[in-house]
């Protein structure tokens, strides 16, 4: 057995209603004015509404902050760390998906280090060097996982890019995950969230990074996806089903932090600064096609994929048993009814070579368990785009 490490910073609290008690969970790590950062559909439900009286009834001083967008730009995040920084604040708290998580691992790390973010992002001209501030994260979709790793995803407009920021320093203090704030999430949502959280799963597992923890982190949570993403999806106020994706998708990310990712998170990060492709829905369109070209790399590990997502792999050879884990996946992608075809969400194949030289840049690409070429991104590409 190789050598490894695992670690998991963040201390996970769970609870149905949980979140009611996010002002003591603040006062133990000494906030005196809490920031809150969330983003403008949040704020239209009633989402925030348990978070707003625990601090009421606490009289712990709170400002709320709700312009985050989707896939936060370099200039978003720059003019959110300097609202933060006059607002007198001592803690942040992330209430959201991944990106107000993300933003607010960023805006939370520019309060203590000088500079723009793009300065920290990857190939940058800056390293983190000073801890962040606090930052306790309450996620409301059951799929990016930031609330439990070191990156934060931010979009380079300018140069049509996405890239992250990562360091230990910006890991959250605590993810506060309460299954009650994701009973409104849409079916939609919930479904590309949820496989985004099995695609963290699955590449963590078949990297070459991988170890005895984070596979068994990512084989657990491969079967509680398999077993209730379906449920989530169909029956939106299903308490259990949420829960168990609410606890898949965060354990799913601390197999990803400790055992890497590989090509699906490669093109999907390069797809979203393209063609401007959700995360989730790139990386749920990706991971069937991507999975069958990786098969031949780890045969055993892809059988057992195929068994945690409920196959039955009886009486078949290694090759055949493996063979059925992608299918699993497109199984489970045509049941939630996610896209399933690149041209459906607007990738033309003229996007395709500045995907591909996008992908062929994506640093994890190096522990994915098959090394590829141009001419193999091209063919993944293919194989989902009709």
């Amino acid at each position: 057995m190789k050598d490894f490490q695992y670690r998991m910073p963040t201390k996970i609290r769970f609870g149905v209603g949980i979140s009611k008690n996010i002002a003591d969970v603040c006062k133990e790590y000494g906030a005196k004015k809490v920031f809150v950062v969330t983003d403008s559909m949040i704020i239209k439900t009633n989402i925030l509404d348990s978070v707003k009286e625990s601090f009421e009834k606490a009289n712990m001083p709170y400002e709320i902050y709700s312009d985050i967008v989707p896939d936060p730009a370099i200039e978003v995040v720059d003019s959110t760390a300097e609202i933060l920084r006059k607002s007198g604040a001592n803690l942040v708290v992330a209430v959201g998906g991944g990106s107000p998580i993300d933003a607010a691992k960023s805006i939370c790390m520019l309060q203590t280090n000088e500079g723009s973010v793009r300065d920290y992002l990857f190939g940058g001209s800056r390293t983190v060097t000073n801890p962040g501030m606090p930052l306790i994260c309450v996620p409301t979709t059951a799929g990016s996982g930031s609330e439990m790793t070191a990156a934060a995803v931010i979009t380079d407009n300018q140069n049509q890019i996405k890239l992250s920021v990562t360091h230990d320093y910006i890991i959250p203090r605590v993810a506060l995950i309460d299954p009650l704030l994701h009973v409104g999430m849409p079916g939609f949502i919930t479904a590309t969230t949820g496989i985004d959280a099995l695609t963290h799963a699955i590449e963590a597992y078949v990297s070459l990074n991988a170890s005895p923890v984070s596979d068994a982190m990512a084989l657990q949570a491969m079967r509680m996806i398999g077993k209730h993403l379906r449920n989530a999806v169909a029956n939106g106020n299903d308490i259990e089903a949420r829960s168990n994706m609410a606890i898949a998708s965060s354990i799913a990310a601390t197999a990803f932090f400790n055992g890497g990712l590989g090509v699906v998170h490669g093109i999907a990060q390069s797809m979203g600064g393209v063609a401007h492709v959700p995360h989730g829905v790139a990386n749920s369109l990706i991971l069937p096609y991507a999975m069958a070209r990786n098969v031949v790399g780890n045969l055993e590990k892809f059988k057992e994929i195929a068994i945690a997502l409920g196959e039955n792999v009886d009486g078949l050879s290694l090759r055949e048993a493996a063979e059925k884990a992608p299918k699993a996946v497109l199984k489970l992608a045509q049941d939630t009814r996610v896209p399933l075809k690149l041209k459906d969400v607007g990738v033309t194949r003229e996007h395709f070579p500045a995907i591909i030289e996008g992908t062929m840049a994506y640093r994890l690409l190096a522990v994915n368990p098959c090394k590829l070429q141009e001419k193999d991104i091209t063919e993944i590409l293919e194989s989902a785009y009709e």
